[in-house]
């Protein structure tokens, strides 16, 4: 039970990671500046679009309760957060 919800808890941050990075695409957040730069707005596409899609997967991961397609679903999430942070690192003035 406390697995399922902790499942659901990181969907849910999935979720608004890649909603965030969607909505912001092309206008400034943080220390970026997607408008002036196109090549940032594509990453912040592709990323935002990925992390919806870990976000769903894990909701239907934390639905169905297999264990190893949860596993799964969760180390390709931890992989993808680790690599949109360190792609957007590239990006920093």
């Amino acid at each position: 039970m406390l697995i399922t919800v902790l499942i659901v808890i990181f969907a849910l941050i999935a979720l608004y990671l890649g909603w965030y990075l969607l909505a912001h695409r092309n206008r400034s957040f943080l220390v970026f500046k997607p408008q002036n730069t196109p090549s940032l707005s594509h990453v912040l596409i592709f990323w935002g679009t990925e992390l919806i899609l870990i976000g769903v997967l894990s909701l239907v991961a934390a639905v169905l309760g297999i264990l190893m397609f949860t596993v799964i679903i969760l180390i390709i999430g931890c992989f993808s957060g680790t690599l949109m942070a360190l792609t957007l690192m590239t990006y920093m003035h």
